[in-house]
C-alpha cells in the first residue's frame, strides 16, 4: 500500500524522508512524500480541496483550518481515533483548539508543529546602552525605554521588524499588543470584527507607535530584518526558532552566537503553528494506515526526534515539556505556553488576509508622513475595511 503526504517547506528532506522510512518499514508500505513551500502551500491544498485528488495526508497552517472546516473537504477522526491518539489532554491547548470543527465535537486534525515568536537582542548593545536585559522585554514601557536608549547610545537601527510587502508577519507581532491591551480582532461568535474596539485601538497605538524606532529600517521584509540582526546593524528583532536553532547550532558568527539574548515578545506572544488533516478523498482501505501515520507523526518520542534534527517544535506537550528541560529554549516553550492563537471562527481567512494587507497599508502611510497622526491613520485604513467586513460575516 502507498499514502501520499505533503509537507510544508522542508529544509532537510533526507531527514524526514529517513524518519518516515521507519514508519513503512514497519508497516510494509511506501510513502510519497511531496513538499509545498509555505508561500505556496494554500494555492496546492485549495487544489486538493477542489478536484479531491493528491495527497491523503497534508500539514496545513493552523490557522487556515477555519476555512477548510467550511470546505467539507476533511476526514473527521473518530472518537476512537483521538483517543488511541492521545486525546485533547495530549496537546497544547491553544493548538488543538484549531483543530475542532465550530461544533466543539468533530475533530478534523491533530496538532504537529508549533510556532511563536521571540525577542533576540544583542547583548553588547543593551550594555552600551545601560539597559538592564533582565527587564528590558518585559513590560511595554521598558521595551519603549530599552529601544529609546539604544537610540540614545547611537545605534542607528534598535529595532528591525517586518513592515513591507504583504507578510503575516505583521499582524502576528501586531496581535500580541493588542491582546496585551485585551483586544481581539474579531467576536467570538465570528459575526463582527473589532478594529475600531477601544482596547484594540490602544494595541494598535502601541504596536504603531513604535516607528520612531524605525527610522533606519522602514519596509523590511523577514529576510532583511534577519540579515540586519546578523549583520550587527539591528540592536533587536522578533523572529521565530528559526534564529535561536542557527544559533544552537554553531550557524551564525561567533560574535552574534555569544552576544544574542533571547526573551519572550512584549505583550501576549501569538502561538501558532501546523497541523495534520486527512483528506475526505481518501480510499476506505487507507483510512486505518493513515491514521496510524498521524499517530506516528505526533507522537512524543517521534516529536521531540523532529525537534532536535529538524527543528519542529512539538505540539505534543510531553515533547514540549522535554525542550524546556534544555534552558536555552525556556524563553521558547514559555510563549507557547502563555501565548494566544487566532480565534476559531467562520471566515476567519478572509479576515485575516484582508487585515494583513491593511496593517501593511498603515506601516505604508506611517512611514510616508513626516509627523503621522497614528489614530487618523488608523482610523482612514481600518474602519471602512471593517464596515465591509461586518456586513458580510452577519449575512
Amino acid at each position: 500500500m502507498q499514502l501520499e503526504i505533503s509537507i510544508n517547506l522542508i529544509e532537510d528532506i533526507d531527514k524526514m524522508a529517513l524518519f518516515l522510512n521507519a514508519f513503512e518499514r514497519q508497516n510494509n508500505m511506501k510513502v510519497d512524500l511531496q513538499t509545498f513551500e509555505w508561500p505556496n502551500a494554500w494555492a496546492e491544498l485549495m487544489k486538493i480541496s477542489l478536484y479531491g485528488h493528491g495527497p491523503v495526508i497534508s500539514e496545513t497552517g493552523s490557522t487556515w483550518m477555519s476555512s477548510l472546516a467550511g470546505q467539507n473537504c476533511l476526514r473527521p477522526f473518530r472518537p476512537s481515533e483521538v483517543s488511541a491518539i492521545g486525546g485533547a489532554g495530549k496537546f497544547l491547548p491553544e493548538a488543538w483548539q484549531s483543530c475542532v470543527d465550530f461544533d466543539n465535537r468533530t475533530t478534523l486534525a491533530i496538532p504537529w508543529t508549533l510556532n511563536t515568536y521571540l525577542a533576540y537582542y544583542r547583548r553588547d548593545l543593551l550594555a552600551q546602552a545601560g539597559v538592564d536585559e533582565s527587564t528590558a522585554f518585559t513590560t511595554f514601557e521598558n521595551f519603549v525605554h530599552t529601544l529609546a536608549s539604544l537610540q540614545e547610545s547611537g545605534v542607528e537601527m534598535p529595532l528591525a521588524i517586518p513592515t513591507a510587502g504583504n507578510s503575516p508577519t505583521v499582524l502576528h507581532n501586531a496581535s500580541s499588543f493588542v491582546w496585551k491591551k485585551e483586544g481581539n480582532w474579531i467576536g467570538a461568535d465570528g459575526k463582527q470584527v473589532l478594529f475600531s474596539d477601544p482596547a484594540t485601538l490602544a494595541g494598535l497605538h502601541d504596536y504603531f507607535g513604535l516607528h520612531p524606532f524605525l527610522a533606519h529600517a522602514q519596509n523590511m521584509s523577514n529576510d532583511a530584518c534577519l540579515h540586519a540582526y546578523l549583520e550587527g546593524k539591528a540592536a533587536i528583532t522578533f523572529r521565530g526558532i528559526d534564529l535561536l536553532t542557527q544559533i544552537k547550532s554553531g550557524n551564525v558568527s561567533m560574535k552574534v552566537s555569544q552576544n544574542t539574548g533571547v526573551a519572550i515578545q512584549p505583550g501576549v506572544p501569538f502561538v501558532g503553528g501546523s497541523n495534520l488533516v486527512i483528506w475526505k478523498h481518501i480510499q476506505p482501505a487507507q483510512e486505518a494506515l493513515a491514521v496510524e501515520l498521524v499517530h506516528y507523526m505526533t507522537g512524543a518520542a517521534n516529536m521531540f526526534t523532529q525537534f532536535q534534527e529538524a527543528g519542529y517544535v512539538p505540539a505534543n506537550l510531553e515533547a514540549l515539556d522535554q525542550v524546556e528541560r534544555d534552558a536555552t529554549y525556556l524563553p521558547l516553550t514559555q510563549s507557547l505556553k502563555t501565548g494566544r492563537a487566532f480565534l476559531r471562527v467562520p471566515l476567519w481567512g478572509l479576515v485575516e488576509d484582508k487585515l494583513v494587507k491593511a496593517l501593511n497599508n498603515t506601516w505604508q502611510q506611517i512611514f510616508a508622513t513626516p509627523e503621522p497622526n497614528i489614530g487618523q491613520i488608523l482610523e482612514n485604513t481600518l474602519l471602512p475595511l471593517q464596515e465591509r467586513l461586518n456586513i458580510t460575516l452577519s449575512q
